[in-house]
């Protein structure tokens, strides 16, 4: 079978499996090893698989990934998103715009603890979209924020995603995280900007919450101690590693036994609860692990069919001017985070981009946190927009109209910030230049 048939029956079954509604791992997977298979013969199976899953599978950066799970999902059984979202309803005081802003900061709080788009937008939709309503603003434009707020946690550390980033390129995670801190920061402040001019009142709505608010001294305490805890986790964890006090995965190991002994002593979880974030942890662990095997073994038929290379060689004038190429690569991945699954996107495009972003002499910092801010926005925008999907699914509401409000805000921050980060790179760079 000729070369370029091969490429083009790969690319084939990978599509049609893909539209098909298999998991993305096994379609990695399969397309890689029949790729191989056509490529270079089965003969050479024996010496790719083993040493591919083994290689990928005792990865050390990987290892850090069911530590800060474990951490998330501590405290997410421990029940510590309601108390970040009660402790900000009480600072806001129950009026409109502040309450507004508590929910975006609850996101990105709920961002440096879950490190999930998806599960954050559900979970603020069913919390805080009520709470939204009853101040006045629309119900649409309450979904819509919580799944803008949901958003933030693809890019806020310790994301998920930028964990996966930094595994494949082997980029320190600890520079990423930081890294991503000020195009964060930066953000929510948009957001912030975007909720003042162009939230969505009902017409006559009063401004705050009428009539008497509950005030049990016992739970404003207990979210009072939660709020604390949480804010002294994250201080501890990254700190420590801006610090240069603790490496990142030991960072995580800090953070998944102090969030243990917290929520033990706090009586927020007993041995089921444990065990039920043991098990979502491993389970989560498993799947990226899946999916990323599948990645190396796709990878590495895409190696032997020299894919990459012909392509950066079609990319030539581009790779000569390197914004050109950053602005063209970033509409892709925006374009793919519109369809799938965040780590779905980065763990497709790395293998295929790296070698033209290497040879454009782009930080890899810098284009890795770009890259998951694109794709945060992505998520927010139809037709799918996974994250705006989620939560109109929590709320029970159609995800059409929660598009609105969630396209607005995402527009505005995907010219903001990424003008600012085009034109000041050191807004991902100048933290990661200066960490121990």
């Amino acid at each position: 079978m000729s070369q370029s048939l091969t490429i083009w029956l790969v690319a084939f079954w990978f599509v049609i499996f893909l539209v098909l509604g298999q998991a993305v791992a096994t379609v990695l997977l399969g397309a890689g090893i029949v790729g191989i298979v056509l490529w270079a013969g089965p003969r050479v199976l024996t010496g790719i698989i083993g040493q591919d899953v083994f290689y990928t599978a005792s990865t050390y950066t990987l290892s850090i990934i069911p530590l800060y799970l474990l951490m998330a999902q501590l405290l997410l059984k421990g029940g510590v998103i309601v108390d970040l979202f009660r402790v900000g309803h009480r600072i806001a005081g129950y009026r409109r715009f502040p309450l507004g802003v508590a929910t975006l900061i609850t996101g990105g709080l709920l961002g440096a603890v879950s490190g999930s788009g998806t599960a954050s937008a559900a979970a603020l939709a069913t919390l805080a979209g009520p709470e939204l309503e009853r101040v006045g603003y629309t119900r649409r434009f309450s979904i819509g924020l919580a799944a803008i707020s949901g958003s933030l946690s693809v890019i806020i550390p310790p994301s998920l995603l930028i964990m996966i980033y930094g595994s494949l390129t082997t980029i320190p995670i600890g520079h990423l995280f930081i890294g991503s801190i000020g195009p964060g920061i930066l953000c929510i402040l948009i957001y912030i900007v975007c909720l003042r001019l162009f939230g969505e009142v009902e017409p006559g709505a009063v401004d705050g919450i009428a009539g008497e608010v509950e005030q049990d001294p016992a739970s404003t305490r207990r979210s009072i101690n939660a709020f604390i805890f949480v804010i002294g986790l994250m201080f501890v964890v990254f700190g420590g590693i801006y610090g240069g006090i603790v490496t990142v995965g030991e960072a995580g190991a800090l953070g998944a036994f102090a969030a243990f002994v917290g929520m033990v002593a706090m009586r927020r979880v007993g041995m089921r609860e444990i065990m039920d974030a043991l098990t979502d942890s491993v389970k989560v662990t498993a799947m990226l692990l899946i999916l990323l095997i599948g990645a190396q073994i796709f990878s590495r038929f895409l190696s032997f069919s020299r894919l990459p290379t012909e392509l950066l060689a079609l990319a030539a004038p581009l790779v000569e001017q390197p914004n050109l190429l950053v602005v063209v690569l970033m509409v892709g991945i925006f374009a793919a985070g519109m369809f799938l699954e965040e780590v779905t996107v980065i763990v497709l495009a790395v293998p295929i981009i790296l070698p033209m972003v290497e040879a454009a002499q782009i930080d890899l910092i810098w284009f890795g946190v770009m890259a998951c801010f694109m794709i945060s926005l992505g998520l927010l925008t139809p037709p799918v927009g996974l994250v705006a999907f989620s939560a109109a699914s929590a709320a029970r509401v159609p995800v059409g109209p929660v598009f609105k409000p969630a396209m607005v805000f995402s527009t505005a921050a995907a010219i903001v910030v990424t003008l600012a980060m085009m034109i000041f790179p050191g807004l991902a760079t100048w933290l990661p230049s200066h960490l121990n």
